[in-house]
């Protein structure tokens, strides 16, 4: 095996188990951007952070961005749940004083929000619509929020997201409902996160063109199958079917149709679309039922009708992985779509030339050998019956992985 401190993460990884944590020890600090930038000018409300010591630190950092007009103090259950499960997790207060959808959805400029989003996140004077500096954007206002983390909490393992003044993006998770939901999509262009979970979003639709933002088909760094979304079909806001078209544009559909999550138990066929129908009352409560504390419905024994579904967005009791990683946490080999119907398509960091598929029992089924080192192939397994089968993938006689797949 090549010497790459290679990580082999089991179908079923600790990581991702749900932990049984003492949520009680949970740490939750509020902290003013001032705070942590001096350059910062004083606000009423605050980021929040969570984290939580007897967890066993699963090495991910959660961002969360709450949408337009909102603050991370009307967010607490779903940060609270990654954080009891090892995560991270950051809330930032950020501007958002302005809608996505006011500003850009009747614009003739073409790129109207992707102008908008990327100078809310990185304080370059990109629209005309907005007015953020570099100060205030996103990514300083969340470096400055781990660097002072770090400072204050040192043995609570911030540092271990960033270096410099930069943050270690593949390290991180990036969560948003409504704009925030945009903004973490938009993200997935250029920086190298692990994943993308969108509430109610994107919602970048052009009333002027008829059609969604042409940065949703845009080639982005972060791959199609790190996106996942939980809409509501009764959104009030903005038009389910118009979400639907965004999705598609980032590649969601190659993963599964939607799925509701009141009628479909986890681990929802896999799709990376789920959407629920429920209806409530209340101007845009349907539109933040998924995650705004005040609109989320509990059950009987008091936690969120939306716990399973938020679990499996974060990749916590998953029952698919989808790469090993390295020591820096780079994605190294990628398996999609998952489950499969008649193709499945491998695409990796390594070399590899040669790939076994048994069934369950481990009897070999089928064989495929290469003349030539490769990166990425599509295999054809229209031949394979439905069930469970695993893929080895080889380099020369060298193992590098072993992969759990479903074939439908």
């Amino acid at each position: 095996m090549k010497e790459l401190f290679i990580v082999i993460l089991t179908i079923y990884s600790l990581s991702n188990y749900g932990q049984n944590c003492n949520e009680n020890a949970l740490i939750t600090q509020q902290i003013r951007a001032s705070q942590t930038d001096g350059n910062i000018s004083w606000e009423l409300q605050k980021h929040y952070t969570f984290y939580n010591p007897t967890c066993t630190p699963n090495d991910k950092l959660l961002i969360h961005l709450v949408g337009s007009y909102a603050n991370p103090n009307g967010t607490l259950l779903f940060p609270t749940l990654a954080a009891n499960n090892g995560y991270h997790v950051i809330s930032l207060k950020y501007p958002n004083n302005v809608a996505a959808r006011t500003a850009c959805e009747a614009s003739t400029d073409v790129n109207c929000y992707l102008h908008f989003r990327k100078e809310i996140l990185e304080g370059i004077d990109y629209s005309a619509e907005v007015s953020v500096d570099l100060t205030n954007s996103v990514y300083n206002r969340a470096i400055k929020l781990l660097q002072y983390l770090h400072a204050n909490n040192p043995n609570q393992g911030w540092n271990e997201f960033y270096s410099g003044n930069e943050i270690t993006w593949n390290k991180v998770v990036v969560s948003g409902h409504s704009q925030g939901g945009g903004h973490a999509a938009v993200i997935g262009i250029d920086k190298p996160v692990q994943r993308i979970i969108m509430f109610a979003s994107p919602n970048d639709y052009s009333t002027y063109y008829n059609q969604p933002a042409l940065w949703t088909n845009s080639s982005t760094v972060a791959e199609d199958s790190i996106y996942y979304g939980l809409n509501n079909l009764n959104d009030g806001v903005v038009n389910f079917s118009e979400q639907l078209e965004i999705w598609d544009n980032l590649g969601m559909n190659s993963f599964g149709d939607t799925v509701n999550v009141l009628t479909i138990n986890p681990p929802y066929s896999n799709t990376h679309q789920l959407y629920t129908t429920y209806d409530t009352t209340g101007i845009g409560g349907n539109h933040s039922v998924m995650i705004l504390d005040s609109k989320t419905p509990l059950n009987n024994n008091g936690s969120p009708v939306f716990k399973e579904a938020w679990k499996y967005l974060l990749g916590i009791e998953s029952p698919i992985i989808s790469h090993i990683e390295n020591k820096d946490g780079a994605p190294l080999i990628h398996l999609f779509p998952i489950p499969t119907l008649n193709t499945i398509n491998i695409k990796s960091n390594l070399k590899f030339n040669k790939v076994i598929i048994t069934d369950i029992q481990g009897n070999k089924v089928q064989q495929f050998d290469f003349k030539k080192n490769l990166n990425f192939i599509k295999l054809d397994l229209a031949t394979l019956s439905n069930g469970i089968y695993l893929i080895q993938i080889f380099d020369n006689e060298s193992l590098i992985e072993t992969k759990k797949i479903t074939k439908n």
